[in-house]
């Protein structure tokens, strides 16, 4: 199992101080399982799950599904009562503490993973628009009880990539601490691996 970057490269990149987190990856082959089966083996290891198919404008199939599982952190506001994880709080601006988590996760890209390698997933309901503009809050009842904002933080992302039939298993890691983050990404990439096999 070839690892990039290798934890010499990795090293290089974290001095440079630019990024906070660092996608390690491998990539297996995709001849012995799909999305769906992998969907299926994640939901009996996570309550949190997710996939994204990708879209080509001029094609019937995405090139990349992705996958992920074991979220990092869950977020959540609902009428202007936020939750990052197990704090709680006040708020009429949601996007000012998600902003911050973004710059929090930023990362560098590398031309030979997915243009996704982690970040957050979820949806914003029609009501997050009160929140910038208040005049198109409305008095409708919500019968669906959908929250404002439901968003998840992963980690730890399975790219199938249908042009080159390969799955690149990828674990972001934080640049402190480098080498040791690296060599539990190596264990994780490793256990992703068995997992889907």
């Amino acid at each position: 199992m070839k690892i990039a970057p290798s934890l010499g490269e990795a090293k290089k990149i974290a001095a440079t101080g630019k990024f906070d987190v660092l996608p390690v990856s491998c990539e297996i082959l995709s001849d012995f399982t799909t999305p769906i089966e992998t969907m299926k083996i994640l939901k009996n290891v996570s309550t949190h799950c997710f996939m994204l198919e990708s879209a080509w404008a001029d094609r019937k199939w995405g090139r990349y599904t992705f996958l992920g599982f074991d979220p990092k952190l869950e977020i959540t506001c609902t009428d202007g009562q936020m939750q990052i994880g197990s704090l709680r709080f006040r708020t009429e601006n949601p996007s000012e503490y998600l902003r911050q988590i973004l710059v929090d996760y930023k990362s560098p890209r590398f031309d030979y993973l997915p243009p996704f390698t982690g970040g957050l997933t979820g949806y914003f309901s029609y009501e997050y628009l009160g929140y910038r503009e208040p005049a198109v809050r409305g008095s409708a009842e919500d019968t669906e009880n959908f929250k404002d904002v439901d968003l998840m933080l992963f980690d730890k992302v399975i790219a199938f990539d249908h042009f080159r039939q390969k799955v690149i298993l990828i674990v972001n890691i934080r640049c402190e601490n480098l080498e040791t983050e690296y060599h539990k990404a190596e264990v994780e990439l490793e256990t992703m691996r068995r997992l889907l096999s």
